[in-house]
């Protein structure tokens, strides 16, 4: 088989315009008949697999096929030297018109283009075009829109019209930008007789903006009527909130606590709110005034607190705010203590009788939980405290000097030992009578 289509076999043609009448008998004003002998698939031989036709009201050319308009339904190629014809319709009355063909083997080769056939429709008679319409919205759901009308007539509201041109946009429709809104091409029904109900339903519509729709009808010469009413379907309220935010995290920095977050995607997101609590559970307090546009807020004017907690969400161009993100404590004290530790115990050495003071510096990052194991000069354990929930910062844990029994110790030397997580310091005390 060659490697290219080398052209139609014989010059396309209308049927008999060069030579006789019946060819004119054959066009209408609105419609012509384009005839040609059918090419081989292979130079004169064979058959083609497809023909591409085009129509446009100037002159075609090689560069410029492509951008002249398809003429659908074009017949299948048939067995090379097969005289073939195919009706081009819905022309515009005393409109000149240019006309092409090229066909292909089943391999896409394309042949080079055909001879060019012009011809000027003839004037049409019938000058009463079509009554616009009335159309309403009869129902819409989240991607599509239903339109309902009475049809109009051929003439007027006489006789029965040809076809219908639905378009919709996102901007208001005039006569000026009919041809930029977008054609309806599926489901539109063919007009009825006049005053008969009819209906079309638009799908796959983006419903978070407002759309606008409007109807032309057409007759057999290819009038059309004035456009119908722009009836405007308002966008859907959305309702759905963004995904709560993620990776939040809070520290104590240069300028108050920053905060920051992982980015959502939501393609409408208008950003993000930041929440501060101080209390765990306790009550949120918004802290942007608007949505920020960052994933990231320095809360300059924190009070003065020993932990704070902060939470984020996230808001969308409707106004949707998802729920708070979980919470994040930062700890404000013990911003400059960087370790664990047990610091002198006061008053010592003290009496037998006295209450002591064991200072605990706790850093900002914990641990909170701990015991305090008060041992004797032979190592023996008298006393355990247990240690719940200190905070950052300097805790005064208080020894009443006795032991587990709740018995006065005797007078002598004892260690303090300070157990935390992985930690254990130790300080001397001196009880004397």
């Amino acid at each position: 088989m060659s490697r290219r289509v080398t052209g139609l076999a014989t010059m396309l043609a209308f049927a008999g315009l060069f030579a006789c009448a019946v060819a004119l008998a054959a066009t209408t004003p609105t419609s012509v008949t384009l005839q040609w002998t059918a090419p081989g698939d292979d130079g004169a031989t064979g058959t083609a697999a497809q023909y591409d036709v085009r129509v446009s009201t100037s002159l075609i050319t090689e560069g410029n096929f492509a951008s002249a308009t398809r003429v659908n339904n074009a017949p299948a190629p048939q067995a090379a030297g097969t005289t073939q014809t195919m009706d081009v319709t819905g022309l515009t009355p005393s409109t000149t018109y240019w006309f092409a063909i090229k066909s292909a083997d089943e391999s896409g080769n394309w042949s080079s283009i055909s001879n060019l056939v012009t011809w000027t429709t003839g004037a049409s008679t019938d000058d009463v075009r079509p009554a616009a319409l009335v159309v309403a919205v009869a129902n819409t759901t989240d991607n599509s829109v239903t339109l309902s009308w009475n049809a109009s007539g051929d003439d007027s509201l006489t006789g029965t019209a040809t076809r219908y041109e639905v378009r919709w946009s996102t901007s208001s429709i005039s006569p000026a930008n009919w041809s930029s809104a977008t054609l309806v091409a599926a489901g539109v029904p063919a007009p009825g007789a006049p005053g008969t109900a009819q209906n079309v339903t638009v799908t796959g519509l983006d419903r978070s903006v407002d759309l606008y729709f409007a109807v032309k009808v057409f007759d057999d010469m290819n009038n059309a009527s004035a456009l119908s009413n722009m009836p405007r379907v308002d966008h859907l309220l959305d309702q759905a909130p963004p995904a709560t935010p993620t990776s939040v995290a809070a520290s104590l920095g240069t300028g108050g606590v920053h905060v920051q977050w992982a980015a959502n995607s939501e393609p409408d997101l208008a950003g993000y709110h930041v929440y501060r609590a101080v209390e765990a559970g306790g009550a949120w307090t918004r802290l942007t005034s608007s949505p920020l546009v960052t994933n990231e807020y320095t809360d300059a004017s924190a009070p003065d607190s020993v932990a704070l907690w902060y939470a984020v969400s996230s808001v969308d161009g409707t106004g949707n705010e998802s729920a708070l993100s979980s919470g994040r404590v930062v700890y404000l004290r013990a911003a400059n203590i960087s370790a664990l530790t047990l610091q002198p115990v006061y008053p010592n050495p003290s009496h037998t009788g006295d209450a002591i003071t064991l200072p605990v510096d706790v850093p900002a990052s914990g641990p909170f939980d701990g015991r305090v194991d008060i041992l004797n000069r032979a190592g023996e354990r008298v006393r355990t405290i247990e240690l719940h929930g200190l905070v950052p910062g300097t805790n005064a844990v208080t020894w009443d000097g006795r032991n587990d029994a709740g018995r006065v110790i005797a007078p002598g030397v004892y260690r303090a030992w300070l157990q935390m997580g992985s930690t254990s310091k130790q300080v001397k005390l001196v009880r004397q009578p």
